[in-house]
């Protein structure tokens, strides 16, 4: 009995770290390309993202970084997680589109954050190859950790 009792903790000690979200930094984000190709159809030059193997892996997985609070409307509502702040990030010429991370909150996440406060995020990440709407980078359902 004793034995099938450790064999089900060791399975559940494994099943939990196979699922746990991995701690990222802005040095993984790095790991990407930009090919300029023009659009006939919308009419201007798009910026099309080539992966590295180490940041395309994290795709659709739960990740946790730490960054800069930078907010994109008045009302406090949409954010940017930026590796800078807010006055050497991607907007303001400091930076590259890698060191920015858009934030889709969860509802209850949902709450005025200070310009350039550091938090801690978790969330799905996605890779956003050439959806001209979005960053390049996307954390889905992010709450603070």
């Amino acid at each position: 009995m004793t034995k099938y009792f450790f064999t089900f903790l060791l399975f559940l000690f494994l099943q939990k770290n196979l699922i746990a979200q991995k701690l990222i930094n802005w040095g993984y984000l790095g790991d990407v390309k930009y090919e300029v190709k023009y659009s006939e159809e919308l009419g201007y030059n798009l910026h099309i993202a080539t992966f590295g193997k180490s940041i395309a892996d994290l795709d659709g997985k739960e990740v946790i970084i730490s960054g800069h609070m930078i907010p994109l409307d008045p009302m406090g509502i949409s954010y940017v997680l930026s590796q800078n702040p807010n006055s050497s990030c991607f907007f303001c010429g400091g930076a590259g589109p890698e060191t920015v991370l858009e934030l889709e909150l969860k509802p209850s996440a949902i709450k005025r954050y200070e310009v350039d406060s550091v938090v801690e995020f978790k969330g799905v990440l996605k890779l956003n190859k050439i959806d001209d709407k979005h960053l390049t980078y996307v954390l889905l359902d992010a709450e603070p950790n």
